[in-house]
């Protein structure tokens, strides 16, 4: 497919065509080296016409002829040679590019070197930069029927390359979620998998921890009094004095005293009677 439109035109200035005469052929020189360019293109001698061609413009800088001549020269000597690598696509596509961008050229001319770099850019298979040289072509040469062909085969190719990348970013966006669902299900069960595994661990030490405890149950000793330990007595000792009331009055501890002093006297008796004491003054029943 590649090259089946490619059309190169030359521009063939014949003094004849231009009702120049031979005199006035002779004061412009660039007419001539015009005409030997087109000879060599025409047989294929590319170098020789891109030489030509440049001759010629060494004298008429602007001449459309021979800047338009000599771009197609050179896209046809790269193609011809594709392994020189002083040749460059860079280069070639510059060549025309440099001729559209002038204003003075009627649309027709300017229309004409846009399609010629959208066949360059197509063979350099940049379809995309292609499409659009061929629709700027048309706008200014619509009745052009080789620029419409081009344009209608290159966006064919356009389309069909924008479907093949369409679905091929669906495929990965398809493939992205798929791999990222995985990820989230790999996450959700290592989280699940390690909170068993934190509350199996927990379970185990709680368990460890209840039987430590009921171990050093069974192996403390149980506490027995200790030889010479007299039961604590809770109430004060016989004969011993009461305790006051914490906050009695002066009056309130005369009336304790009086009433301790003879709770003494009766617990003397008492014990007297016990030993068998006789006590003077008082009836021995």
């Amino acid at each position: 497919m590649r090259g089946s439109f490619i059309h190169i035109a030359i521009f063939a200035v014949v003094a004849i065509v231009l009702n120049i005469s031979p005199l006035s052929a002779q004061l412009l020189p660039e007419r001539k080296l015009v005409r030997q360019g087109n000879e060599q293109f025409e047989r294929r001698n590319f170098n020789n016409s891109l030489n030509r061609y440049n001759e010629a413009l060494e004298h008429a800088p602007h001449s459309y002829e021979a800047q338009y001549n000599r771009a197609n020269a050179y896209l046809q000597k790269k193609l011809a040679n594709p392994q020189d690598s002083t040749l460059s696509d860079v280069t070639s596509n510059r060549y025309f590019e440099q001729i559209a961008s002038n204003k003075s050229l009627s649309p027709e001319q300017r229309g004409e070197v846009l399609r010629n770099l959208g066949e360059s850019l197509f063979l350099q298979e940049e379809y995309e930069a292609s499409l659009n040289a061929f629709r700027e072509s048309l706008k200014l040469n619509p009745n052009d029927a080789e620029t419409k062909r081009n344009y209608v085969l290159t966006k064919r190719i356009v389309d069909q390359k924008r479907n093949q990348q369409q679905q091929q970013q669906q495929q990965n966006d398809q493939q992205q979620q798929q791999d990222n669902q995985q990820n989230n299900d790999q996450q959700q069960n290592n989280d699940q998998q390690q909170n068993q595994n934190n509350n199996n661990q927990n379970e185990q030490n709680n368990q460890n921890e209840q039987q430590d405890k009921g171990n050093n149950n069974e192996n403390k000793p149980e506490e027995q009094p200790q030889n010479g330990d007299e039961p604590k007595q809770d109430e004060q000792s016989e004969g011993g004095d009461k305790p006051k009331p914490e906050g009695a009055t002066p009056e309130q501890e005369r009336m304790l005293d009086v009433i301790q002093g003879e709770e003494d006297k009766t617990q003397d008796k008492i014990k007297d009677a016990k030993q068998g004491v006789v006590v003077f003054g008082k009836k021995n029943w």
